[in-house]
């Protein structure tokens, strides 16, 4: 007979050393960091683009909804004070 081994500490996602929160946590804020510049070169890219025009054919409702968008969100993310998240990073002392 066959003994079953036992089940594991935790279930799910869950860490269970700092080499894991570490891990999970430099993960999260390296997507946010990333996500943050894509939306930044986003606006930057709108700013300077009809969207009415070939090959877009945006309407003007449509272009205003897409770049206000936009616009808000990197004025929210820039509202963010990075200096933590830069140091977990090791972007900056």
């Amino acid at each position: 007979m066959t003994i079953p081994p036992s089940p594991p500490a935790t279930v799910g996602l869950a860490p269970t050393s700092a080499f894991e929160v570490n891990q999970q946590i430099g993960l999260h804020l390296k997507n946010f960091n990333d996500v943050k510049n894509a939306i930044n070169q986003d606006r930057g890219w709108l700013a300077s683009v009809d969207l009415k025009v070939e090959p877009y054919f945006f309407s003007s409702d449509q272009e205003t909804l897409l770049k206000t968008a936009v616009l808000q969100l990197d004025d929210a993310l820039d509202g963010i004070d990075m200096q933590w998240i830069n140091r977990l990073l090791g972007l900056n002392g």
